[in-house]
Formats: structure tokens, sequence, C-alpha cells
């Protein structure tokens, strides 16, 4: 019996052990079905977002350049650095990789790679140079540690021409200034690089990938940085002096349309966080204003062009006071009797002027008005050029034509006010304001447009005639430039009262826009300072300046000297 009993038990024994291993094969074989087939997809896609990886990286953004090509916003490569906490956690590399941060200066925020949880990503540092970078990638311990390359804006002159050049956003997209209206031509095109993980952990790409082909175009401005400087440097100095609330300088090319220098006040920090977005509005094209006396060259120009006067025809000045409709119109500079044209430009009347503009006309005025380029849109490439603005002629009331001839009843725009005097100085022919030279080395070339004649050669030469006597014995004698011969004119305005809808008694916009040398000029510029505190008459406060920036002006661009 025991010899039965002990043969059942090793008979038991054998199925319990076959058995057994039948369930553990049969346990994987179910383990190998349900990986290979059931989750095959989740630990394909695991897999690979361990082994291989994405990326997209913006290319390097183009630079913006001066017309000599000295760099005015440029793109510096930097690097963003983050750990992969699964891939660190997996390899029980944690300790390397602290070692290697540390070395590099960046500071490691969890003591434990636990305590970061389940991710694969995590954000340590950003900013860190190419040699920071460069250091990291050969050490030992840099597998789980990610690299990601951005370029950062920065603008090498500082707080510098920024109502052109505008900024950039974190995003690397222009938000206004030249940064916006060439943000497509700048940005380049977006990198896609495919990577994976060798054997030690480390990121390769996966082929090689030229980035330069990638990358924006430079663009190249009209503006001279040097012309520029000169700007900035004596328009600041004035604008603190006299407390302008804003002010505007343009120096423009007469015969190309070019413009040498902009600056527009405040400026502001290209890199400051903006509280106030007025401050980024382009003053010399986007806001609008009553000209004042510089405007009566349009009326001067049309006069003589149609025959309607000489320069030596005299009117009766009234003695200062002119009555039209219900108001008085009177002249700061009151000339007793009659006087001649010339001295009616010289001594500014506003009086002579009204019977100047009479001489013209409401239709042939406005047209004239039209054909110098004032409500119209120049073209130029700068952000929120606005047209000004302007009656049309059949709705003008018996006080309209008087007003504008002198400068009021009428909104322009520093840009189309140079633009004016530029035609003048160049003979008669308005040309489009250009402010881009080049897109790229043969993307783009832009060349001077002419828009259309204005007036004569001959009428031409005779206002300069004219605007050379007001510098040189009427109210822009401030004006002068030594050894240098100056035609221009000055303007002083009354703003209205936004509340009284009525002129200010204390807000003033104050101005002067001159051409150098007188007869044959090379350059124009326009100064304008926006409500100025204590003086605000243009002679004392706008024509000073111009001398300062015209007579370093012309010395820098050896200008040959006329007198």
């Amino acid at each position: 019996m025991k010899k039965n009993n002990n043969s059942i038990s090793k008979e038991a024994r054998r199925f319990v052990l076959i058995s057994a291993i039948i369930l553990v094969f049969l346990g994987l074989l179910v383990r190998l079905v349900y990986i290979q087939i059931v989750n095959y997809s989740k630990i394909s896609r695991d897999v690979s977002s361990t082994v291989n990886k994405q990326s997209e990286e913006q290319a390097k953004r183009g630079d913006i350049l001066d017309s000599s090509g000295k760099v005015l916003a440029e793109s510096l490569q930097k690097y963003d650095l983050s750990i992969d906490p699964n891939f660190i956690r997996e390899r029980r590399i944690y300790d390397d990789v602290k070692a290697v941060l540390a070395q590099n200066g960046i500071r490691v925020p969890k003591a434990n790679i636990k305590d970061y949880g389940n991710t694969s990503f995590v954000w340590l540092a950003s900013g860190l140079s190419e040699e920071t970078a460069a250091n990291i990638r050969k050490s030992q311990g840099a597998a789980g540690i990610i690299l990601k390359p951005r370029f950062i804006r920065q603008y090498p002159e500082g707080v510098f021409l920024t109502h052109i050049l505008g900024r950039v956003g974190a995003d690397s997209k222009g938000l206004n200034g030249m940064e916006f209206v060439f943000n497509s031509e700048l940005s380049g095109e977006i990198i896609k690089i495919k990577q994976y993980r060798d054997g030690r952990g480390r990121l390769l790409n996966e082929g090689f990938i030229d980035k330069s082909e990638k990358k924006g175009h430079n663009l190249t401005l009209t503006i001279d940085r040097n012309i520029q400087f000169i700007v900035e440097q004596e328009m600041d100095l004035a604008f603190k002096k006299n407390r302008a609330k804003r002010a505007v300088c343009i120096v423009q090319r007469p015969k190309t349309g070019e413009i040498l220098a902009m600056a527009v006040l405040p400026e502001y920090s290209l890199s400051d966080k903006i509280a106030d977005i007025d401050i980024l509005k382009n003053f010399a094209v986007s806001d609008i204003f009553e000209p004042g006396s510089t405007f009566k060259i349009v009326a001067l120009a049309a006069a003589i062009e149609e025959k309607k006067i000489t320069a030596q025809d005299k009117f009766y000045l009234e003695d200062g006071k002119y009555k039209i409709a219900d108001r008085i119109i009177s002249d700061d500079h009151i000339i007793m009797g009659f006087a001649t044209v010339e001295k009616i430009m010289e001594q500014s009347s506003n009086i002579g002027f009204i019977k100047i503009a009479y001489k013209l006309g409401e239709n042939i005025f406005y047209n004239y008005i039209r054909k110098f380029g004032f409500f119209s849109i120049t073209g130029i490439e700068l952000q929120g050029e606005s047209r000004g603005m302007l009656a049309d002629a059949s709705q003008w009331n018996a006080l309209s034509l008087p007003n504008i001839s002198f400068g009021q009843g009428i909104g322009v725009t520093a840009l189309q006010i140079i633009g004016a005097f530029s035609a003048i100085a160049n003979d008669g022919i308005l040309m489009q304001p250009l402010i881009v030279k080049q897109i790229g080395d043969n993307i783009k070339d832009y060349k001077p447009k002419i828009v259309r004649r204005v007036v004569s050669a001959d009428t031409a030469k005779e206002v300069k005639r004219i605007l050379k006597a007001v510098v040189e014995k009427g109210t822009g004698q401030s004006a002068k430039v030594s050894q240098y011969t100056v035609g221009g004119k000055t303007g002083t305005a009354q703003k209205i009262n936004t509340h009284t809808k009525e002129y200010s008694k204390y807000n003033y916009i104050a101005s002067f826009c001159g051409m150098l040398p007188a007869m044959e000029p090379e350059i124009v510029i326009l100064i304008v300072f926006d409500e100025p505190r204590g003086d605000y008459y243009a002679a004392s406060i706008a024509a000073p300046v111009f001398s300062k920036i015209a007579k370093r002006t012309a010395e820098y661009l050896k200008i040959p000297k006329d007198k």
C-alpha cells in the first residue's frame, strides 16, 4: 500500500509541476499577445517619444541696417534649458545632471528626481550663451538635458530711432515699426528638426540642416545713422529745454525723397514694458495738426504758377486787422499800408495771404493743396500713416479759404509738410518719400519715384528766392547757418481746445521747415514742437534747432559752402 501511495504522490507532484509550467507559459503568452497586439501602439508611441524627438526653431531674424550697412537691429542666438525627468529617472543619472548644471551656474530646484512628478519637460533656465551651451553639451552628464536655441532681438544703439525700428514680441514677431511692417521679410522660415537619442541618451539630429538658408532677409533703410544721431542729440536738448509735449524732426533729400533721419520724441526703450501705447505712435506720419504759416508756401507757389501775382505785387494789409464775416483776423507783425508779396512772406502776414488766396479762388487753391500731396497717403513704408484732414472745396464756408491760406482749418502730417517743401526744393517735382533702401541682397531695391510735377521750375525757383529772403530778413533769421544760404518758413499755430472747440490761448505748435543751400537744396529739414512751455514762437524755438542740425548735417555730408 505504501508503494502505491508513493507512486500516486509522485504522479501528483509531476502534474502540479507541469501545470505550473503551462500556466507560466500561458501567462507569458498572454502578456506577449497583450504587448505585441493589444498595447503595441501605446508602447510604440512611448518608445518613439523617448528615443525620437521633433523640434521647431525660428530661423535667425534678418538685421535692420542703416544706409551704409551699420546694424540698427540684430538677433543674437541664446539657449533655453530644460530637463526630461522621466528619461533621467529611468537612467538614474540625476546626480550627473545636477553636477553639470551646478558647474554652469544653473540652480537645480528639486533634491530628488521623483519630486518633479511624471513629466518629460521641466524648464530651468533661459538666455544661456553659446559658450555655456557648448560646455553643457560636451559634459558626461548631458543626457536628459535639453538645450533649445532661440534668438533675442537686440538694438545696439539703445534708445535710438525707436519709432522707426519698432519692437518684436516674445514669439519673435514684429509688434510695431519696421519690425511689424516687414515682419514676413525679416522673419525667415520655421526650421523643423528631427532628433533621436543615442545609447548614451544624447539628442542627435537626424540630418544636417543649413540654417543660414532659412534665415530672414536683412532690411536696409535710407536712414543715415550719423545724421540720426545729430538730430536726436539736438532735438532731445531742445525738447527738454522747451518742456514740449511731443516733437519731431525729419531730414529729407529732396531730389530723391530719401529720409535721412526721423526723430520722434519722447522716445521709449525697446526693452521696457509699455504702459501707454500712445507713446508708440509715430507722430511724424500718424498724427495730424494745423500747420500754421509753414503752409503759406502752397498759396504762394500756386498764385505765382497761375500768374495771379508776382513777388513785387503789393497788397494793402489793413493795418493789421481784417474783418471777414464775423471774425477779426490779426497779424502778429503789423505792417501799415501796403507791402509786396515778398515782404508779406518775410513778415508772415496772415492778411496778405488771405488776399493772395482770394486771387486763386477756392477751386484752384484746393487743387494745388491736393497737388502738393495734402489729404493724401504718401505711401511711405511706415505704420499708421494718416492722410490728414481737408474739406472738399464745395463744402467751404466764408472763412475756409482765408483760414486755410495761412494754415488753419486744415489737418496735415509732418511728412506732408516736408514733402511740400521738398517739392519746391526739387524744382517743383514732388517725390514719394523713401525710408527703405533694400530688402536682402537681391530681393527688392527701392528706387526714387516721381509722384508728379506740382509747379514749374521757374515758379519753384522764385519761391526758393522768397524763402531765402525770409531767413535773411524776415521771421526765420534764427535759422541762418554760417557759410551756407538757407531758405525756410516759420509756423506758430494755435491748437484747438478739445473742450471749447475754440483756438487755445496757451497751447501752440511751433515749427520751421527749411532747405540748404537755399537755391540748390541738398537737404530739407522740418522741426516741430507740440505744446512747448514758456516761449512758443517758432522763430525762437524751432528755427534755432534747425540751424544747429543743418550746420552739423551739411558738414557731415560735405555739402559745398555757398556763402
